[in-house]
């Protein structure tokens, strides 16, 4: 593998955290575009540096994880919306041409009761602001990667498993792994339920592919990035933590997914989302773990 110089967003974000260290390990040289991290002028700059052209440095391929926040407002989708453009409209001062943009399966709606699963043919029907945020960013990179000469790949992501336990589920995660002696009620939804995660593990795996095989791989395309199969929130806090479960009766479950105030809480948890990998796994001919594979490596 050529070593290269990438550029990357959101440096500071729970990926950005461990992907960092990551792509160094693989030799190359990573400038962070990040608001939180102090600018040195060598590998760390701010978003204006970016906006003013400052980073006098040829990147070969930007990744843009950075975003507002995944639980931005209808009044932020602009913020959203205007990040992504300062970063698509400041590769050419970089003299790069390949871009990799983080965007969300959000974009094809939020978790349900129905058993779908969602490949990149599927209709787009984002429910919450971030959703809608992401279809109209992914929508500009599309139509603008031609005129400015880019080959731009777009990563849709469910929920991603790593040390992080920013969010309801790492916290609950990170609470099934603690020593106290009490079982975990969990709502007989959650034994049968389908969701899909992307573990830390693959996404290293898909990105190092994409490094070394960028020729074949950037290509203008979308791909459901996502583990192997689909596991239930059962099988997933078992395989974090090896925790004893109690089953919540699923009449008792019935009535308090009854409940207005609750149960849209309790979808987060305990709906279906599911994404069908295929495309990519059959773009990189390889076969990425499962999520109950992944769990040892991610916890160990």
């Amino acid at each position: 593998m050529i070593n290269m110089n990438i550029a990357l967003t959101g440096a500071n974000g729970s990926i950005g955290r461990e992907l960092i260290p990551f792509l160094r390990s693989l030799g190359h040289k990573v400038y962070a575009i990040s608001s939180s991290i102090p600018n040195d002028g060598e590998f760390h700059f701010s978003y204006q540096d970016l906006i003013t052209k400052n980073i006098e440095v040829n990147i070969d391929i930007f990744l843009h994880l950075a975003s507002i926040n995944s639980t931005l407002s209808e009044k932020e989708i602009n913020k959203e919306i205007r990040l992504t453009k300062e970063v698509l409209f400041s590769l050419p001062s970089l003299k790069c041409k390949k871009l990799i943009f983080f965007s969300s399966a959000k974009v094809y709606g939020d978790n349900s009761f129905a058993a779908t699963v969602h490949n990149e043919l599927a209709k787009l029907k984002p429910m919450c602001a971030y959703g809608r945020a992401k279809k109209l960013c992914e929508e500009i990179i599309e139509k603008e990667s031609s005129n400015l000469g880019i080959y731009s790949t777009i990563f849709r992501l469910p929920p991603v498993l790593n040390q992080s336990s920013a969010s309801n589920l790492g916290k609950l995660i990170k609470f099934s792994q603690s020593r106290v002696p009490i079982p975990i009620p969990v709502f007989a939804h959650g034994f049968s339920n389908q969701r899909s995660f992307l573990s830390f593990n693959n996404l290293e795996t898909i990105i190092n592919f994409a490094l070394e095989q960028e020729k074949l791989f950037f290509q203008n395309e979308i791909y459901n990035v996502s583990d192997d199969g689909f596991i239930s929130l059962s099988d997933l806090l078992e395989g974090a933590g090896q925790k004893y479960l109690f089953k919540i009766p699923l009449k008792l479950s019935n009535l308090f997914f009854k409940i207005p105030t609750l149960n849209q809480l309790l979808l987060k948890l305990y709906g279906n989302f599911a994404l069908d990998n295929s495309k990519l796994q059959t773009r990189m001919n390889v076969k990425l773990k499962t999520t109950r594979q992944s769990l040892p490596i991610i916890y160990s």
